[in-house]
């Protein structure tokens, strides 16, 4: 299978079609259309950089979307698999899933390759009660979003295919205890989480043992995910099984109940996240920037890993290397085993993503 990168400059309104033979045909689209039945828009406004290597603060951690294919589902599974090849430099295969999406008939899992296994990084599903009407659906949760690098190449796609966005997270990242939850939930007692005069509802989660309340993180939510919009602010570092961690986590959850998520939403990450809720303004200037996140949360995830590696095998460990003379060398090329931890997964991908990586087999082989 060639995997040869599609030549394409991006610009202005840019369209991913092309006059080659089996090209995807182009819609030649404008600018998002207003919502149907006076469906509200979601505000935002400021610079359009897409690229991973940007300023942007805000990140996206959760993307899905249906689109009405040119044809049938073999004519969208192909247009799907073109596009996918703009968006990363990773490969990004599809395959026949094992579990269907839930609400959809049938799917496929796309899948990336790394450190010689197959990772899922989104579905592609359709048929079922939610493809009724012959629309098709792309879900990519966070992992699938970290091997994103080129978002403007999604953006394209999102405005050839007349996609409908139905749902994006972004979020914003504190590590050194620039932002605490005692800070959003202070904010929010003050009133300024309000919307139209309205105060949201809020539910707050705390979890730890006896004796040591909150250890294992506390996440405290404003909205409802049912009325489209919701921040979720939680001890992201805590959670991951780091007691001391200061690190935290504000992320902006956009469904499109009663709204239209713009596809420039994409690009315009850091305004769109403010434009959640105006009291997030005094935060984004602190946020981190993604590869210093990703570094610490690859640290994160070595440093757990290691713990339950050692509560689990360290005195295997001990007498395996007594009788063996202290021969550390053959103890990890005996040990050691090509791949990536599941609970490892996000992580990895993320840190692999600035780097080379080896050609991927073909699936279809």
């Amino acid at each position: 299978m060639s995997r040869r990168r599609p030549t394409v400059t991006p610009k202005a309104g840019w369209s991913l079609g092309g006059s080659e033979p089996g090209a995807v045909r182009p819609r030649g689209l404008g600018p998002q259309r207003d919502a149907p039945g006076g469906a509200a828009a979601l505000p935002g406004s400021g610079n359009t950089r897409g690229k991973s290597g940007d300023n942007a603060k805000a990140i996206v951690d959760y993307l899905k979307f249906t689109f009405l294919p040119d044809g049938g589902v073999p004519e969208g599974l192909e247009q799907v698999r073109r596009y996918l090849k703009l968006w990363a430099d990773m490969p990004l295969n599809m395959v026949p899933a094992d579990k269907c999406l839930r609400g959809w008939g049938d799917s496929m899992d796309v899948m990336t390759f790394l450190d010689g296994e197959w990772i899922r990084a989104g579905i592609v599903a359709w048929g079922g009660y939610n493809g009724r009407e012959g629309r098709m659906v792309v879900d990519f949760t966070g992992r699938g979003c970290a091997v994103v690098t080129d978002w403007q190449a999604v953006f394209a796609t999102l405005q050839d295919l007349d996609a409908k966005v139905t749902r994006c997270d972004l979020a914003v990242d504190f590590l050194e205890g620039e932002v605490a939850i005692a800070d959003i939930e202070q904010m929010y007692d003050a009133g300024e989480f309000h919307c139209g005069g309205r105060v949201p509802d809020y539910r707050k989660i705390e979890s730890g043992r006896a004796g040591a309340r909150g250890c294992k993180g506390t996440t405290f939510e404003i909205g409802q995910r049912a009325n489209g919009k919701m921040l979720r602010a939680y001890e992201k570092g805590r959670q991951k099984g780091q007691q001391d961690s200061e690190w935290v986590r504000l992320e902006a959850e956009f469904g499109s109940k009663d709204r239209t998520i713009p596809h420039e939403i994409v690009m315009k990450r850091d305004e769109y996240f403010v434009g959640a809720f105006k009291a997030l303004e005094r935060f984004i200037d602190v946020a981190a920037l993604r590869c210093r996140t990703d570094q610490v949360e690859r640290e994160i995830d070595l440093d757990r890993t290691m713990r339950a590696a050692r509560d689990q095998y360290g005195k295997f460990a001990h007498q395996w290397l007594k009788k063996n003379d202290d021969d550390y060398a053959a103890f990890v090329v005996a040990l050691r085993v090509e791949g990536v931890p599941a609970k490892m997964q996000k992580s990895a991908l993320a840190a692999h993503v600035h780097g080379a990586h080896e050609p991927a087999p073909d699936l279809r082989e």
